[in-house]
């Protein structure tokens, strides 16, 4: 399967309520997700479901790039992908979310994608890999288990954004 990772667009430092998971993108984090959203169809690229993080930057970025792809369908909100989970639940959350996709769009935080990134590559989650704000990856992986990934590739925000 092909398991792509984006990393949510920039969003607030703090929220009027005062919550981490209320915090939304800003001007400039939604208009680069509309970027990257424009950069992933010229790519061609399309997913049998989008799964995201039900906080609201991560939320917003998948539904931005949903829009921009036509596929606001395929969109899931997977609690095991929030800000204050593990890369441990995770990686479940994935598993069991993902069982007859050939090609999903994940959209979380860090450092949980970076920590799955290397779970899925090597078995550990300590391969030093970041995310940036905006970040895309791609890897290939027959069955979402520790080890079992391939890194076809790893893009900035910068270089991601220029394709569009």
């Amino acid at each position: 399967m092909d398991l792509y990772i984006l990393r949510h667009g920039i969003a607030e430092e703090v929220n009027e309520s005062g919550h981490d998971r209320d915090r939304m993108l800003t001007e400039e984090g939604i208009e680069k997700t509309r970027a990257a959203g424009k950069a992933l169809r010229k790519l061609n690229l399309q997913f049998d479901a989008i799964l995201t993080s039900p906080f609201a930057r991560a939320r917003q970025t998948a539904e931005i790039v949903a829009e921009e792809l036509d596929a606001t369908n395929l969109l899931h909100l997977v609690d095991e992908l929030s800000a204050d989970s593990s890369t441990v639940r995770a990686l479940a959350g994935l598993q069991k979310a993902i069982r007859k996709h050939v090609s999903v769009l994940v959209v979380g935080h860090e450092p949980i994608l970076s920590e799955l990134i290397s779970l899925l590559l090597c078995g550990s989650p300590k391969l030093s890999i970041t995310m940036k704000k905006g970040g895309f990856c791609k890897l290939y992986c027959a069955r979402p288990e520790p080890g079992t990934a391939r890194l076809d590739w790893l893009l900035s925000p910068k270089h991601f954004c220029r394709m569009a």
